[in-house]
């Protein structure tokens, strides 16, 4: 994983996530009318400017553990499900309407899918023990309108 960090005001913060040896970005920022979380192939697009940062990991946030069963989950959310971990996001073409997931990691070992579930927060890191640095930190937890 890529992290792209911008450097204007023109430019968004990414996530660059390789899927089916195609490079897909995950726009953390609101990107126009699409929102955020917007997936982008951009295997041959150059317009992704900025600083480019990769050997990234996410790191979760086991406290914003949810039962994805009976649960909306929010677009951004981290879904562990089966034998992989996903990220829920829009996709390209698709604008605000459909949602699909782009795979973190696979080769998990597999869950039954009555126990799927997914993270609302978490961060995205560079480094491990005190050479860690915190690039990115996301929290889609829905709010609760009362």
């Amino acid at each position: 994983m890529t992290f792209v960090l911008p450097r204007t005001d023109d430019e968004y913060r990414c996530l660059v996530i390789m899927q089916e040896d195609k490079p897909y970005a995950i726009c953390l920022d609101v990107l126009h009318q699409l929102g955020r979380f917007f997936s982008i192939l951009c295997d041959e697009d150059d317009n992704w400017h900025g600083l480019h940062i990769p050997n990234v990991r996410i790191e979760l946030d086991e406290t914003s553990l949810h039962d994805a069963q009976g649960y909306a989950i929010p677009i951004g959310a981290v879904v562990r499900t089966e034998d992989k971990l996903t990220l829920r996001v829009k996709k390209e073409g698709d604008y605000q309407s459909a949602v699909g997931s782009i795979t973190l990691l696979e080769g998990l070992p597999r869950c039954p899918p009555q126990q799927t579930a997914c993270f609302v927060n978490w961060q995205i890191v560079l480094g491990e023990g005190e050479e860690k640095r915190v690039l990115a930190t996301v929290d889609v937890t829905p709010k609760v309108s009362g």
